[in-house]
């Protein structure tokens, strides 16, 4: 049901989204929804938990697959800007959305964005520390812009923008990444 729920939620958005939509879809009575969750709003937030932690976790499995600092840099992005289905990317915006409302989601986004931001930081201090990254910023500073970068990458996915050409963005992300990290000449 919570599945179900994500997928509702992405198709309808949070202000839309209701205990009936997500019956129908899930094959269910509304006080089945009502007995697992108590409100729509506990069902739609434990929805947003969900996928944005399902998100949390591939950027982090990213980031153990790369053998040296820049490689992982690499994964991360890769996976920041990889060609996810636009309900993916719904989510995430849905969560934001909600989140700057919302206390619950808003304390739940502090803790998922450190999550999401730790990986960078670590492969960032990890190569500088090796000397593979020339750069005297602050590595939660090189995150903080990094990742405002794949966010801010959101809308023209979310809204399908045909200027948004997956492959062009990439190779632009990864060479200022490198430029912001002091790599002189990176491989794509």
């Amino acid at each position: 049901m919570l599945k179900v729920a994500v997928q509702v939620l992405a198709e309808r958005g949070y202000d839309r989204t209701r205990f009936s939509d997500v019956a129908e879809a899930a094959g269910v009575a509304v006080s089945t929804l009502q007995f697992y969750f108590g409100s729509r709003d506990d069902m739609l937030i434990e929805a947003l938990h969900e996928s944005t932690e399902e998100e949390v976790r591939a950027m982090e499995q990213a980031a153990a697959s790369g053998a040296n600092p820049w490689e992982r840099i690499r994964h991360l992005l890769d996976r920041g800007l990889a060609p996810l289905p636009v309900e993916t990317w719904r989510m995430l915006l849905e969560f934001w959305y909600v989140a700057a409302r919302d206390a619950e989601l808003r304390e739940h986004s502090v803790i998922l964005q450190q999550r999401y931001r730790q990986p960078f930081i670590d492969a960032i201090k990890e190569g500088v520390e090796l000397g593979h990254f020339q750069t005297e910023e602050d590595p939660e500073d090189l995150a903080t812009v990094i990742l405002a970068i794949l966010d801010g990458m959101l809308i023209p996915r979310v809204c399908e923008h045909p200027y948004f050409k997956d492959d062009r963005v990439r190779a632009v992300a990864i060479a200022h990444t490198a430029s912001l990290l002091g790599i002189k000449e990176a491989t794509q």
